[in-house]
């Protein structure tokens, strides 16, 4: 397995003004010429496109294409709050992971993919299992261990990584847990889970 990955400082966050303005702009350019918006039956109705998030969401600004080779998920912490954005890209026999996270305490923390496609809080998300392992591999690193991050002081980090050690097909379904590497002890606590699917 040979894994290769570069970091590069990126944050993405969306203001509500700029998403109200574009979802104004998104519907009426949906009409034709002199035509409303309406949800009466047999008339033009209003088009909402695009990603519908919260001012601060972190959201997929690497443009993965909505595909069979592409998967993608949002880490939310026990909180329910959305911290992060991981997308995976098959790029031929190599997939590239592009990671970003947002509202994170500082620190180093890892990124790894879990075997069990369960993100539950009052669990500590211990129900996403243990580090995912391709078919027949046994080895460290593992086939999951996708990245560390070292979140600056804001709560801010990216990276990109490129891997050969699965395809997106091996891992849509499975989960993606943040660690915190700072706090030591036996295992480091999991901060954020999400689940992986296709990208839409």
């Amino acid at each position: 397995m040979t894994v290769r990955s570069t970091n590069r400082a990126s944050t993405v966050r969306v203001m509500a003004a700029v998403a109200a303005a574009g979802g104004a702009a998104l519907a009426l350019s949906a009409c034709t010429p002199n035509e409303q918006p309406s949800d009466v039956p047999g008339t033009t109705p209003a088009v909402v496109t695009g990603d519908q998030v919260a001012p601060g969401d972190v959201v997929n600004a690497d443009g993965i294409p909505a595909s069979a080779q592409s998967a993608s998920t949002t880490l939310v912490n026990k909180d329910g709050n959305r911290v992060g954005f991981v997308s995976f890209s098959q790029e031929g026999e190599a997939v590239k992971v592009s990671m970003r996270v947002a509202g994170v305490k500082p620190g180093e923390h890892g990124i790894h993919i879990h075997t069990v496609g369960k993100c539950e809080p009052a669990t500590g998300f211990s129900t996403a299992g243990g580090h995912f392992q391709a078919d027949g591999h046994t080895g460290k690193p593992e086939s999951g261990d996708l990245a560390t991050l070292n979140v600056l002081k804001d709560g801010t980090a990216s990276a990109s990584t490129t891997t050969d050690a699965f395809t997106v097909q091996d891992i849509r379904g499975k989960a993606v847990i943040l660690h915190d590497l700072a706090d030591g002890g036996s295992e480091a606590p999991r901060l954020a889970c999400g689940v992986i699917s296709q990208t839409s």
